[in-house]
């Protein structure tokens, strides 16, 4: 957080009335939505966009946020009255946007392992019609710790199995459930886990036929960059909106929803949360996963390339590489040559999200750091690249050869190789057993066929043990430079 000097008052309801930003009957919009995660994402994300469907009367409703892990931020958001500040910066269609929304559409907030039983009473009124979570990858998982005792239980889903059997209890109607973990079918795998876990807690089946019958549940995608709090710049935004708000929540303009589901789904989708109706990219369909694989596979999976190789170049920001002309026809030619020839969605509306993308990636105002995305880089290799690398020796009988420099580089740098000019952030059994396995000359071969690091023995794929030693080597005598340049 910003050390400065600060002379402006601290944000609460009191300085929002003040300066014209709130309206005291913000505060009494019934509860409609009952809300799993106070991160930075879902304020800059979910409640920004339920606080531009209050600001133009569409929704009238506000957010009961719930913090589902022991520490969080709702301590942060009460000493604010529940009130914090978005501010959007970035290039969008070519045009520099900046935007700051004082969002007020959180009405309560819960701490679920201080206040059980407050938690349990946000299930009880009539008017809350969603529930929403983000909970991480991990979040949509059965504890196998937790019991029906157990106040709170450790798992999302047993939370969740608590609060449902509540508003089933009372004779109320049930919820859109709409998860937003970044995990495929991820409302599926909400649905399945309740499931188990309420067979598991002997709840009973005429609840389980509940869950089923009065319930929707939706899948979706979500997609926009939040680096979160500025602090490099906090100073002057707090001068620019004359209050200093220690919440303050920064991401980029581009925003895309994509919920799935039945016909019936996406009308209640559209009824209850109408974004469509203000020109926010809200989509509602009947299949997430091409949207999902235009998203990993075109923004992530160029994150995480971008991480093991332009960090050898002694890049450290994802706009750093976009500013690097060889490195931006790098990617270019990963997405257009590696990438897009192999997914499903017509060329051309992929071709117009790659150039998005693009401008994402050089967004001047937002400093994306290659360490933070490089984190837990073998497993965002294995789902975010890989698929991809098999789909290529599959469709096309070829390898992708930048996707392939990127695993070569991982493994130079896991092994301990990079003289530590890449910062490594995995778990430490990863870390560990690639340093065990670098001791040896076979280290490649050892590290590809490690089921333990991918899943399967990588070295089964056509010729690419073969090129990865290529570049493996090649790196270390010269460097990556003339690579990244033999492929731009």
């Amino acid at each position: 957080m910003s050390k400065g000097v600060i002379i402006m008052e601290h944000l609460n309801k009191e300085v929002a009335l003040k300066l014209g930003l709130t309206k005291p009957e913000a505060a009494d919009r019934p509860i409609k939505v009952i809300q799993f995660g106070e991160g930075g994402f879902l304020r800059a994300f979910v409640d920004w966009t339920f606080q531009k469907l209050n600001e133009k009367g569409l929704f009238n409703g506000n957010v009961a946020v719930v913090q589902p892990l022991a520490k969080g931020r709702v301590d942060d958001l009460r000493a604010q009255d529940n009130l914090y500040t978005v501010v959007l910066k970035g290039i969008l269609d070519g045009k520099t946007v900046q935007s700051e929304t004082l969002v007020d559409s959180i009405g309560k907030t819960v701490k679920v392992y201080d206040e059980w039983d407050r938690y349990l009473a946000l299930a009880d009124d009539p008017a809350t019609q969603i529930i929403i979570s983000n909970t991480t990858e991990a979040g949509i998982a059965i504890d196998d710790a937790d019991t029906v005792q157990m106040t709170p239980p450790n798992g999302y889903p047993a939370k969740l199995a608590h609060l449902l059997k509540r508003r089933f209890d009372k004779g109320l109607p049930g919820f859109l459930i709409v998860p937003c973990e970044l995990i495929a079918d991820n409302g599926k795998a909400l649905h399945d886990a309740l499931i188990e876990v309420s067979h598991r807690f002997g709840f009973g089946d005429d609840f389980i036929k509940w869950i089923d019958s009065d319930n929707t549940f939706v899948s979706t995608l979500v997609d926009r960059i939040v680096p979160g709090f500025p602090a490099a710049e906090a100073d002057q935004l707090w001068k620019d909106i004359n209050y200093q708000d220690d919440l303050l929540d920064k991401a980029e303009p581009f925003y895309s929803w994509v919920i799935a589901g039945d016909k019936a789904a996406q009308a209640k989708v559209d009824e209850l949360i109408p974004a469509k109706k203000l020109g926010i990219n809200l989509i509602t369909t009947d299949d997430v996963q091409p949207y999902r694989e235009r998203k990993v596979y075109l923004l992530n999976c160029q994150h995480t390339s971008l991480a093991q190789i332009a960090r050898l170049e002694g890049i450290s920001t994802v706009g750093d590489a976009m500013n690097d002309e060889t490195m931006r026809s790098f990617v270019l030619g990963e997405m257009n040559e590696e990438v897009i020839p192999v997914l499903t969605l017509p060329a051309d509306e992929l071709k117009t999200f790659a150039s998005q993308v693009i401008e994402r990636f050089a967004n001047p105002f937002n400093e994306h750091r290659l360490d933070s995305i490089g984190l837990n880089s073998v497993s965002k290799y294995s789902v975010r690249i890989l698929p991809i690398v098999k789909r290529n020796v599959e469709q096309r009988g070829s390898l992708p050869k930048r996707l392939v420099l990127a695993l070569a580089a991982l493994l130079y740098t896991y092994g301990g190789f990079a003289d530590g000019k890449v910062n490594i952030d995995d778990s430490p059994e990863v870390q560990e057993l690639c340093l065990k396995l670098a001791k040896n000359d076979s280290y490649v071969h050892d590290a590809l066929a490690s089921a333990e690091l991918w899943g399967e023995d990588l070295t089964a794929i056509a010729g690419l043990e073969d090129l990865v030693k290529q570049d493996f080597e090649a790196i270390g005598k010269d460097g990556i430079a003339s690579l990244v340049q033999g492929l731009a």
